[in-house]
Formats: C-alpha cells, sequence, structure tokens
C-alpha cells in the first residue's frame, strides 16, 4: 500500500480529511511506528535467506556470433539459480538474474554459460555471491546483522529481527540440509558451551541469543567446514517516505495499519477513549489478518489406522 493511501484511511478514522487537527507529517511518523509494531507482532514480513545466494550478475564480456534464443545457465556448487539474457548484434546484450538460488558458496567454482540457439560463444560474466549465511570453520556465533544486506534484497525490508528455525547443510557434497535443533539460551550454554574444547563437526544445535536487530545466533558444534544455512526470518520494514517507497508488509496486515496510527495519534491528542476505541479495532484486524494467513490444512490425507 502506498504512503497516501494510509494518510488518507488514518485521516478518516481521525475524522480530520485535512489535515486541521494532526499535521500530516505526524501521520506519516504514525503510520512508519505502526508499520514497525505490525511487523514485529506479526511477524508478517517472513523470508527466507539462504548462504550462497548469488545476488547479481553481470557480463564481464559480450562475447561474438550469438543468434536466435539466448540460453543462461549458471552451475556450481548451489542450485536453484537461473538467468536469462537477450541477444543484440551478435552480442550478449543483457542478462537477468531471475532466482539467485542458495549454495554457490565460498571457495568454490560458480561457471555462468550463455548459449544462442543459432550459434556463438566467448560470452563472460561476474556473479556477485552473498556468503554472509555461510558456516566459518571454527566460528560459533552469527549476527543477524551479517544477514540485512541478503534480507534486503527483499523490496521494502529494512533488517532481520527474529530467526524462527536454522537449517545447515552437511555431509559428502552437502547432500542433506538439516533443521538443527533449536535450544533455549540457558540450557544451550549450561550443557553445550560447557565443553571448552573447541569441538569441531557439522553443527547440529542453535540457539539465539539477545534480541531484535542486536540479536545473534549461536551453533554447536563449531562448523568444521564452509557450509551453506537457511534462516527462517522475521523482519522489520523501512519507513514510508512517498508513495514510490516499496511495502513489505503484505496485504492483510496492512488494513490493521491506520487503526494503530489513529490511536497513535489519539494517545499523543490526549483523547483518551478514542484511542482505546482505535485500539480495539486494531487488535480486531490483527486476529483477522493472522486467521486469514493461517488457513487450516490437512497434513495427510491418507493416513490410516488400520
Amino acid at each position: 500500500m502506498a504512503l497516501t493511501s494510509y494518510q488518507q484511511k488514518t485521516q478518516f478514522l481521525l475524522h480530520d480529511p485535512n489535515a486541521t487537527y494532526f499535521s500530516t507529517s505526524d501521520i506519516t511518523t504514525a503510520i512508519n511506528t505502526a508499520r514497525g509494531q505490525i511487523a514485529m507482532e506479526g511477524q508478517c514480513i517472513r523470508i527466507l535467506l539462504s548462504g550462497g545466494t548469488i545476488t547479481a550478475l553481470a557480463i564481464n564480456s559480450p562475447g561474438t556470433g550469438y543468434s536466435g534464443d539466448l540460453t543462461v545457465s549458471i552451475s556450481g556448487s548451489g542450485q536453484q539459480a537461473f538467468a536469462s539474457g537477450t541477444i543484440s548484434g551478435g552480442a550478449v546484450a543483457t542478462v537477468s538474474l531471475d532466482s539467485g538460488g542458495w549454495g554457490y558458496i565460498t571457495g568454490t567454482s560458480t561457471t555462468v554459460t550463455a548459449v544462442g540457439s543459432g550459434g556463438g560463444s566467448d560470452a563472460t560474466f561476474t556473479t556477485t555471491i552473498d556468503n554472509s549465511l555461510t558456516t566459518i570453520p571454527g566460528q560459533e556465533v552469527y549476527k543477524f546483522s551479517t544477514a540485512n544486506t541478503l534480507a534486503q534484497q527483499t523490496a521494502g525490508v529494512q533488517a532481520v529481527i527474529g530467526v524462527i528455525s536454522v537449517a545447515c547443510a552437511w555431509g559428502a557434497n552437502a547432500a542433506m540440509k538439516p533443521i538443527l535443533q533449536q535450544m533455549i539460551w540457558t540450557e544451550f550454554q549450561a550443557y553445550y558451551r560447557s565443553y571448552n574444547n573447541g569441538m569441531q563437526n557439522y553443527p547440529t544445535l542453535w540457539s539465539q541469543y539477545g534480541q531484535g536487530v542486536n540479536g545473534s545466533i549461536y551453533v554447536w558444534p563449531y562448523p568444521s567446514q564452509y557450509s551453506q544455512m537457511d534462516w527462517d526470518c522475521y523482519c522489520i520494514p523501512i519507513d514510508l517516505t512517498d508513495d514510490s517507497t516499496a511495502e513489505a508488509i503484505p496485504y492483510g496486515w496492512t488494513d490493521c495499519v491506520p487503526y494503530y496510527a489513529a490511536y497513535l495519534c489519539y494517545m499523543d491528542a490526549q483523547r483518551f477513549d478514542d484511542a482505546n476505541n482505535m485500539l480495539k479495532q486494531y487488535t480486531m484486524f490483527m486476529k483477522r489478518a493472522r486467521a486469514f494467513s493461517e488457513v487450516p490444512f490437512v497434513p495427510d490425507y491418507y493416513t490410516s489406522d488400520a
């Protein structure tokens, strides 16, 4: 939703369409505060971040003799990276990264190849790979902030504030990627970090330490090699400054924003009864958003007790 739409809906709730009693700047501040509240409370900006993701792809040399349809392929240690491109004047004119994939980790070769259906050769490319969620041998702690650059690949996202689950690739050729067992910090500290012998292997456990943007995860055992991690994260959005700013909060949750913004404005004006009514409406819309975003499902239609 655009900033202007939020402003108009909030002004409607405040019975102040001409910004007579509440300035547009104050309403905008309330809207952005409300958006942060909803993102944290609802955990609605959820992103699966993966180590070894290709974040950019550029033409290094356009090659010669290309014609027909262009196929761009990416190979290396990772999976699920896809790209496409166009041909002009016998050379590769453009290349687009359609999916960054995962697992293209430090110390491995990543190759991009362009093939024209009518021929062509010698086009080369440069890849930019984000390894912020790749384990480092002997490194125990990984801060949320190191994943922010990767999170910001999603339009409108500012920072990671929480991690729901962690998976880590391990085994020969990273053939498996199990979810690690999560433990509360005190238990993790008491039973596993108490082994002060620097044990290294594939991590099997993780625990969160710290809160919000300053949070981090600890893994045990210490990693013995570079491996790709998946973090299931929830994030906070960037502030809206005009209608061109991307909104990361999905529909359903966006309906909650004007009510919380109006609540903040009424509280600032010391109109406590009106503020309380807006807070009640906000709570109702938050419950509605949660209910519609998590519909019931049957995990297995063929389970039988026979």
